[in-house]
Formats: C-alpha cells, structure tokens, sequence
C-alpha cells in the first residue's frame, strides 16, 4: 500500500476492524473474569449499575444477552463492542482527515490503544459497556446533523448516554473538544467560528448533564463517587492524586521505549507550536484572536487533569488505571501533532508512527500473557482449596466456610515476574479489587458454601480464651475450627516472585 493512497470509507472502516480485533485478541484469549465478572454471574445482581447512576450499562448487558438478566455471554459483547468502536475510529479520522492514508488512521488508533484502556476491556461485564460509551463520545462530537439546534440536542442525548454507562469517559469528550479547537486553528477557521465552536461545545456539555440529572442520575442510590468537600485538605487530597496518577503515567516508559517516548513528545511539541502560530493569521479581530490564543493555550493542561479527570475531586482514595481515559487523548494529541511535524520534515517520515503504534500493540499482548499468569494461579489455588475442603472431615458437612483475604493485595505473579521488572505498568492495570483468590471462583468446582468474612471476625474467634485449633495447614492458607465457625485463613503473599538462579551451577 503506498503511503499516498487515499483510502475510501469502506477501507477505512476495514482498517479499523482488523486493527481493533487483534488488539483485544489477548483479552479474548485470556477469558479472565475479575472479582466484579464472578459474583455478578453467579448472583445475577442487576441493579449494580443503576444504583450508580449506569442504568444503561445494565440495558446494554441484557440486550446483548437478549435476556432480563445478567448472563455472561463473553466475548460476544466485546466483540460487538469492538466492531461499535471500529465505525467511531472510522468516523472520527473521515472528521480529522476529509481524504485519509493509512497513516491519518494511525494517528486515531490510541483512542482504543490507550495502555490504561486494557483495564477497562478486561472487565467482561462492564468492558463493552465502557466501549460503546467512548464510541458515544466520538459520535457525539462527529455529529452530522445539519440543522444546528437539532445538531446540538442530538450531541447532548449521546453526552446523557455516556454519562449513563460510565460516568468517567465524560473526560475523553471533553479532550476531543480540546482537540477540535486546535484543528480548527491548524485548518484556519475564522477566531469568531472558533469561539462559537467551543461555546457550542460547552452548552452541548451543560445540556447533556442536566439530561442525565433528571433521568438516569435519579436512579443512584449509592454515593460512592460523592464531590469531596471543599475544606483545607481539599487541595492536598488533588495534589497527591493527580502526582499519582502521573507516575503512574511515567510508568510505561522503559528502557526499551524511553528514547522514542521522549522524542515523540518532543516532536508533537513542536508540531502544537506550529499549529498554534496558526492564530495569529486568523480572520477575525485582535480580541477574538488573543481569546483562541488562550484556549489553544489550555489544551495540553486541560488534557493532563483529564487522565485522572473526576477522580480528582470525589472521595474515592483509589486510582484505578481504568480511571485514566483521558489518556487515550493525550496520546490522540501527540501523534495527531507529530504527524504535523513529520508531514512537513517529510510525506514519509509519517510512517514513523507505527513505531509507537506498535508499541502500544506489544504492552497489550503482554498484559494479555499477564492476565493468563493470574488466572492459572487463581485456578491453581481454587483447586489447592476444593480439595482440602472435601478431604478435611470437620469442612466437608460445614454449612458455610469463612474465607479470610490475604491482608496483601492478590498481585503476587511468580509466572509473570520477569515481564513486570521490564513493564511495571502491566501490575497497575490489575484492579486493587484483584486478590490471589475470592470464594466466588469455588462454585466452579463444586463448592458453594464459601463466602468471604472480615479478618476481625477470625481474630475474635481465636482471641485468647476462645477455643479453636488448625486442622489443615498449607503453604498459602490454613483450616480452623472455631466456636464461631470454620474458616479459610489465607496467608501472607510475601515471598519472592522471582525463580530461583544458579541451579544449574
């Protein structure tokens, strides 16, 4: 294919299709289900969502299982979803690029190569979902409608819609409409039209919030994701998070890809500076230009708080890399500005940019072969433990069996050491949620009287005075017998990843 052709739509649309499915492939392939994916199977618990205020995260789930219930039918959803995002990526290059390479088709792939979107796709229930809501996002902004009042009311159901199924991709919008408004400066647009295009923006956000107030938001019943207060530790709480979520940002740098990494920004720098000179040669007077200078101006930190975006100021302490779809914005920006750069350096110098293309393929597959490493643990271990339940006679005829978590997170991977050293983002994108094992994994092989019980419970029931004794004792957990119940104790996960070196010798 030679780099000038000028694609159709249909080619575009395949383009997208086979990009988009060999990135989700590892997640197919490792069919792993989270902590979130198992007890909504097996408790077909539908009202999650809607007490969260994501009432159409539910609908999309039993459409696509066409059944009132929950049913996990992976990976159709994602497959579907996947396809769903394939035509917003077509739709958004044909916005960005009237006449588009296969190059201009790279530069709209990181909005699903985003490396922090993995840890949203590998949720088999909520990952499609999350999926179709950037791609309402996209269309939202992509809208043809001709009719500007029609046009604008159309952009604010789609905002509702997002909003509906996952609150947080509001950010990837939002960065989209940053980058609007650096294209219609690069494209020469008169500063009046600019201006009106970012107020037509910002009302179609405000139109699409009070959409969702009054309709799904009624339905929310849980303040998880609550305003923090606004006291003298408001300030502080936002540093820390937003410092987090930048070195957690750096973390997908390494040695292999450091160099690039930097010159990209550097290149993308240069080709923002090019566009926003743009300004000065706009039709329109010195006040509306100095106004789009200072929006231009507010893109690249406006895109910065939109990693981490809401999450910045609600109460939730955690971070989750799933938090960060903002990224895929940045990341929009910096080869939408370094194909500026390399465009006018050299036509094919653009080719340039599979190599970060690429990259983001390689950390996919790798967080595919992670995923695979921690589900054959979790099998191992749910294995390990069904056969000491039935083998063990004071657990065999126990009417329920208390499982205490490891007071550790479950990110202990030996299987998949050497890959993290190298790429320690990869550990990140599992959920803090993510345990060595939960009790909801034991229905698979047989045992369905295991549930999960605080670690004060068990340390009540062996205080001194109280009588207990362990009756199986292994390397990562122990059986007890207690007056108040008999439970699974698993231990401390403190031991060295690493294989042991120098056996051979």
């Amino acid at each position: 294919m030679r780099i000038t052709k000028v694609l159709s739509k249909k080619e575009v649309l395949l383009f997208f299709t086979v990009a988009s499915f060999v990135y989700v492939y590892p997640i197919v392939h490792a069919d792993y289900a989270y902590v979130d994916d198992s007890w909504r199977e097996i408790l077909a618990i539908d009202d999650w969502w809607r007490i969260h205020g994501r009432v159409l995260a539910e609908v999309v789930t039993k459409l696509m299982a066409f059944n009132n219930a929950t049913i996990n039918i992976f990976p159709l959803p994602l497959l579907i979803a996947t396809f769903a995002f394939a035509c917003a990526m077509t739709r958004l290059t044909l916005w960005y690029f009237p006449r588009p390479e296969w190059t201009a088709c790279l530069v709209v792939l990181p909005l699903l190569c985003n490396p922090f979107f993995l840890g949203n796709i590998s949720f088999q229930y909520d990952g499609p979902g999350m999926m179709l809501a950037v791609v309402a996002a996209v269309f939202s902004i992509t809208c043809h409608v001709r009719n500007s009042y029609l046009r604008g009311c159309v952009s604010a159901i789609l905002i509702a819609v997002l909003l509906s199924i996952y609150q947080l991709v509001i950010t990837v919008f939002i960065g989209l409409c940053c980058m609007e408004c650096l294209w219609n400066v690069r494209n020469g647009k008169p500063a009046q039209e600019v201006l009106r295009e970012i107020g037509l923006r910002g009302l179609q956000l405000f139109l699409g919030g009070i959409f969702y107030y009054f309709t799904a938001f009624k339905l929310t019943s849980d303040r998880r994701g609550s305003l923090a207060e606004f006291d003298s530790h408001w300030f502080e709480e936002f540093v820390r998070k937003f410092k987090f979520s930048m070195e957690k940002v750096f973390e997908l740098i390494n040695a292999g890809n450091g160099f690039f990494s930097i010159l990209m920004v550097i290149v993308a720098g240069v080709g923002y500076v090019l566009v926003i000179k743009n300004v000065l040669a706009l039709a329109g007077g010195r006040g509306e230009k100095i106004l789009v200078l200072g929006a231009c101006l507010c893109v690249p930190p406006v895109l910065i708080v939109c990693v981490p975006g809401p999450m910045l100021f609600v109460l939730d302490p955690n971070l989750e890399a799933r938090n960060y779809l903002g990224f895929s914005v940045v990341l929009f920006f910096l080869l939408l500005m370094s194909r500026e750069v390399l465009g006018r350096a050299g036509y094919r110098l653009r080719m340039l940019l599979v190599i970060p293309v690429l990259a983001m393929y390689s950390f996919s597959y790798g967080y595919g072969q992670v995923l695979i490493a921690k589900k054959e643990l979790e099998t191992a271990m749910a294995m390990f433990i069904a056969y000491d339940i039935i083998a063990t006679k004071e657990f065999l005829n126990s009417p329920v069996l208390y499982y205490i978590e490891p007071p550790i997170n479950g990110k202990w991977l030996p299987k998949a050491q050497g890959a993290i050293n190298y790429m320690p983002a990869l550990r990140y994108l599992l959920s803090s949620s993510s345990m060595v094992l939960r009790p909801n994994t034991l229905p698979q092989y047989g045992i369905n009287n295991v549930v999960s019980e605080g670690r004060a419970a068990f340390d009540a029931a062996t205080a001194e005075g109280k009588t207990y004794r362990r009756v199986v004792d292994r390397k990562f957990y122990s059986f007890y017998v207690t007056e108040s119940g008999d439970f699974i104790v698993m231990k401390d996960l403190t031991g060295s990843e690493g294989y042991i070196r120098g056996w051979w010798r």
